[in-house]
């Protein structure tokens, strides 16, 4: 009876969250189906796929899903790799606290301050990088300068939870320090390394305020993200097009999601089996 009395109370804490989430994205989630099976945002027509048929034909789209799956590709490996070799660098050397707080720093800066200085660089003023066909080193650098700081934190975290008797073991029975990192620190902190790869590809979203601050709902079509095609069709009122590209949105990140889960979960079973 207790035990019960003790659940409920658990439950009570967190429904409000509970509560707050399913009104703010669950349901907005489920209830858009309907305008991404609907003629439009204001006819209720039943249209099947026709809006689906039609994102995917759309130039803007297929251009705005190119350069999004673009700096994806190329910025999420790169910062979870600067990442863990600057964590890595931290926790051996004992680095002191002002290091570790100036590469956090650029998380507490504002986005419209950020976009200012890098236009400031790398605008017309600048090394004019931004009208360019290499505008994306710059949303790149954006990326990872802002986001580094947050992923060095849970790096660090997960490296001060290794055992440490089994990396002297290791430094007894004669391993290097490469030969350490890559067969015992690497494969230790995969689980770490999962955790930050989600936050990561979560933040990449948020990469549109800084382009948007930068250039506008129409940027250099080279930084065109799925973003700017969905917050377009909203200034146009496409709400059957907006909910579908919204999906297919949804749909990317659930896949990358599942396919770190599935990894992280063969590696703790291949751990486990050693």
């Amino acid at each position: 009876m207790l035990k019960k009395i003790r659940k409920s109370k658990g439950f009570l804490f967190i429904l409000p969250s509970l509560i707050g989430f399913s009104i703010l994205y669950i349901i907005p989630f489920i209830l858009g189906l309907r305008y991404s099976v609907s003629r439009s945002g204001f006819d209720n027509t039943f249209v099947a796929f026709k809006n689906y048929n039609d994102v995917f034909k759309s130039n803007a789209f297929n251009l705005a899903l190119k350069n999004t799956a673009l700096f994806m590709g190329i910025a999420i490996p790169l910062i979870i790799i600067i990442s863990f070799i600057l964590a890595l660098i931290i926790y051996e050397i004992n680095a002191p606290k002002f290091i570790k707080l100036f590469i956090i720093l650029p998380m507490a800066i504002p986005s419209g301050t950020v976009a200012g200085f890098f236009r400031k660089v790398f605008g017309t003023g600048g090394f004019n990088l931004i009208n360019t066909e290499y505008a994306m080193i710059v949303v790149v650098l954006i990326f990872i300068w802002r986001n580094t700081g947050y992923n060095l934190i849970i790096y660090l975290a997960g490296l001060s939870q290794l055992r440490k008797e089994i990396i002297e073991a290791s430094m007894i029975d004669g391993a290097n320090y490469f030969q350490r990192l890559w067969h015992i620190i690497i494969p230790l902190i995969t689980p770490t390394t999962v955790f930050v790869g989600i936050v990561t590809i979560i933040n990449s979203f948020k990469v549109f305020k800084d382009i948007f601050i930068l250039q506008g709902n129409y940027p250099n079509p080279k930084i065109y993200m799925l973003q700017h095609y969905m917050n377009n069709k909203f200034r146009d009122l496409q709400y059957e097009k907006l909910t579908s590209a919204a999906y297919v949105f949804a749909a990317v990140i659930f896949v990358f999601a599942f396919l770190l889960f599935y990894f992280d979960r063969k590696h703790a079973r291949k751990v486990g089996e050693s």
